[in-house]
């Protein structure tokens, strides 16, 4: 139900968004160029631009993430107005650059932008709300009743808030055992024992349960008593605190499961996708880029370090089995530990191998790992066996990293966390960045990520060393 109200009201707000930004678009011609309405050619020419406005504003992407805090309505309206504004005025600039148009106005798309914008941003802050207190006012609003403990209570309050312009009414808490003195943010309307009475004194409509420890019988007896009084029940999934970990549901051949994660990988299509990135990206650097920095390296350890170009290492790959990692040589021939992790002012490192490293350019023959299969352009970062020991004992859920190919670049890296472990909290931060990337994969998440690489290895970071 809720779902379906929240579904309508967006797609409600959509339409009547791109009626607003049609009636401004025109609106603000008639100020700029009112000569246009005179001549149908050139209406029709206006028209047009109008119309791929319109597809711009349309299909901009949406906030990936939802910002929190006292002033998130403001924040997440401006952010989609701005997205939407520049899709907008992109497809129209697009356009009018490929049909070469030089007679269109562009001074008067220029001074629309803040029109565009101030449209664009009253839709997406007060529309669905106004929408929503007008559809769902009088016999549509649903006195709801919470069932189950008061701190649960507390933490879906902001959520019950949010959704008051749905006409959700929140009247009590239905306790299942009620703690001396605790403080409730909603009125508590009594004990679960009286909820029968409670449904009926209080014409409650919707009755959400906050927690599925009460048990089954329980759970099986308010489903019955809801039938009989047509109360509608929601029951608020909360098996992440079973687990103690982030769940996903689906069903296979009607049989529905319970999982930690989602894995986009698992999907031969997504993987085939990948690969033919991996192959699309490193092929070009083998053989057009690989000849040159071969000879450059070659070069530079002649007159700082002679020895042999490439330094080969036993890393740990997909599920853990081991592979032989391509890198150029920083460092000199004869050192203490080659195993020990390179730390800042690394005395092991020879001079030019301090901007090997910094610039990224020892890691480029590790594109032959990927042409061979061991490796992945983008993925989580190989390590030695004895690091991973390490590891896993700061983070317990080290290993599923190993559920795909490691990377030369990472989700990880990309946001800043590379170059020396100082803390638990370093790994941690990594850790976590490679598993969202194993949950979160897409396509264009590789492409962004190869991109980001390609920014940092021009400009490094400080961590880059």
């Amino acid at each position: 139900m809720l779902a379906n109200r929240t579904l309508g009201i967006r797609t409600l707000a959509l339409l009547l968004q791109l009626a607003l930004v049609a009636l401004s678009f025109f609106g603000w011609l008639f100020i700029w160029e009112s000569s246009v309405f005179e001549s149908p050619a050139d209406l029709q020419r206006y028209t047009l631009y109008g119309e791929f406005l319109l597809i711009g504003v349309l299909f901009a992407p949406g906030n990936k993430t939802e910002a929190m805090g006292p002033n998130k309505d403001w924040v997440n309206a401006n952010r989609k107005s701005l997205r939407q504004t520049a899709f907008g005025m992109a497809s129209v600039f697009l356009v009018c650059f490929a049909v070469k148009d030089a007679w269109v106005s562009r001074t008067f798309f220029l001074s629309y932008l803040p029109w565009l914008y101030l449209t664009l941003m009253f839709s997406n802050r007060w529309l669905p709300r106004m929408l929503g207190l007008w559809l769902f006012s009088g016999y549509r609003n649903e006195r709801v009743a919470l069932v189950g403990a008061v701190e649960m209570a507390g933490r879906i309050q902001p959520w019950l808030e949010g959704k008051s312009q749905l006409g959700l009414k929140t009247v009590g808490l239905v306790s299942c055992d009620p703690a001396p003195g605790a403080v409730c943010a909603v009125p508590i309307l009594g004990h679960l024992d009286q909820i029968s009475h409670i449904l009926v004194s209080e014409s409650i409509t919707q009755l959400i349960v906050l927690n599925l420890s009460m048990g089954g019988e329980r759970l099986r007896g308010l489903t019955q008593l809801c039938e009989q009084t047509a109360v509608r029940l929601l029951v608020v999934n909360d098996l992440d605190t079973y687990f103690n970990h982030n769940t996903t549901v689906f069903e296979d051949n009607g049989v529905r499961f319970i999982a930690l994660r989602e894995e986009p990988l698992e999907s031969p299509l997504n993987r085939f996708a990948k690969r033919c990135l991996d192959i699309a990206v490193a092929l070009p650097v083998v053989v057009l880029v690989l000849p040159f920095t071969n000879l450059l390296v070659w070069m530079l350890h002649r007159i700082y370090s002679p020895g042999p170009l490439f330094f080969r290492q036993s890393r740990n790959g997909m599920f853990g089995q081991p592979f032989k990692i391509y890198k150029y040589r920083s460092m000199h021939v004869n050192n203490d530990n080659e195993n020990r992790q390179a730390v800042k002012n690394d005395s092991r490192i020879f001079p030019a191998g301090v901007w090997l490293r910094k610039l990224s350019i020892d890691e480029l023959p590790q594109f032959l790992n990927v042409l061979l299969g061991d490796m992945s352009v983008v993925g989580p970062r190989p390590h030695l066996s004895q690091h991973e020991d390490m590891f896993v004992k700061v983070m317990k859920n080290y290993l599923i990293r190993s559920f795909i190919r490691p990377g030369i670049t990472g989700w990880a890296q990309v946001n800043g966390y590379r170059g020396e472990i100082h803390n638990e909290s370093d790994i941690q931060n990594r850790v976590q960045a490679d598993i969202h990337y194993l949950e979160n994969w897409s396509f264009s998440l590789d492409c962004l990520i190869i991109l980001k690489t390609f920014k940092h290895c021009v400009f490094p970071p400080r961590t880059a060393y």
